[in-house]
């Protein structure tokens, strides 16, 4: 009986550190990402709306399974329903981004240790102490339960008040909310490659390009997924160093106007040039020199506004076999 109160208590420890992940990984997705507005707030208060009666609820169930009785019995079976209706909630979504990563991890976590509950709960020795009837404390009744019941009533009210703009969050559609969406954002991002590379005259060109399309894992309040971009171009050798210095002084000027900003100007531990930039337009821009010299530039998480985005030519003298696409079907590759 001792070993199941720790696993209840476990249980709430793991589903307060599951709402601490989410709220983590809504704020990663949402800014480190560069990605659209997502109602940080608004969707962090979801998880824990439906999460928080855990807390509550295993509490007086590891308070009254110390007693035994009718009292640890009810409870005991709340805590399972409970985990049951959690565990369904977090895969309809509840979340308007679509986020699905924590229903997986709620499976994987609170799951094992709520079937590990199950099975002492039904263990001879745990039914014999839980058919005993013992004295109850209207003291603790009214102290313990009122409060965790009170507590639990108000996050009830919250929920059933916001399933329904949950519900048409995740399942409307319409048109983009935020500064930008995908439909110029390789233009964008080539556009960028060519002002980066027009400059010094020993720019040597491009060996190989290769461009990524990923999905971020959650849609907007208007029902659109969302992709962000990795376009990165390999730079052919450079003649002579002091080309390879002079096109990283280009590049650090040109990445010195008023639509960048500079977030790192230095050396790899290999010792080579690395610039690192942002633009306003939520693009990150990468040069690193050296043996693997290269050119990435990244896009935040976008909106997918149109089926097809389309793919665009490779540029600087890439040729087709060194050209790879991943995430996008481009007509006429592989």
């Amino acid at each position: 009986m001792q070993t199941l109160r720790l696993a209840l208590l476990a249980q709430a420890a793991i589903t307060v550190a599951l709402w601490l992940g989410v709220w983590q990984g809504l704020q990663s997705f949402a800014w480190t990402g560069g990605g659209v507005e997502t109602d940080l707030l608004e969707r962090s208060l979801s998880y824990l709306l439906v999460l928080a009666p855990t807390i509550p609820v295993n509490l007086v169930a590891a308070v009254w399974l110390g007693r035994g009785g009718h009292r640890a019995r009810l409870y005991l079976a709340c805590a399972g329903v409970l985990v049951a209706v959690q565990q369904i909630l977090l895969l309809v979504p509840i979340d308007p981004g679509g986020y699905l990563a924590p229903g997986a991890v709620f499976a994987l976590t609170v799951g094992p240790v709520a079937f590990a509950s199950l099975a002492l709960a039904l263990t001879p020795r745990a039914k014999g102490w839980l058919r005993e009837a013992r004295p109850r404390s209207a003291r603790r009744v009214i102290g313990v339960e009122g409060l965790a019941w009170g507590l639990t009533a108000v996050l009830a009210v919250g929920v059933v008040s916001s399933v329904d703009r949950w519900v048409a969050a995740s399942a409307e559609t319409g048109p983009p909310v935020g500064a930008y969406d995908e439909s110029d954002v390789w233009a964008r991002m080539e556009t960028a490659v060519t002002a980066t590379a027009a400059g010094p005259d020993a720019f040597p060109g491009f060996d190989a390009r290769t461009v990524q399309v990923t999905a971020c894992g959650y849609r907007t309040d208007a029902g659109l997924r969302t992709y962000r971009y990795l376009l990165a171009y390999e730079l052919a050798p450079f003649a002579e160093p002091a080309d390879e210095a002079a096109y990283a002084q280009a590049v650090r000027e040109a990445w010195s106007g008023e639509d960048y900003q500079i977030l790192y100007d230095g050396t790899t531990a290999e010792g080579d040039a690395s610039i690192r930039a942002s633009r306003e337009d939520e693009l990150t821009l990468h040069l690193v020199l050296g043996e693997a010299a290269a050119l990435e530039i990244r896009s935040g998480c976008l909106e997918r506004v149109d089926p097809d985005p389309g793919c665009l030519p490779a540029q600087g003298g890439v040729a087709p076999e060194d050209d790879t696409v991943e995430g996008l079907l481009c007509l006429g590759k592989d």
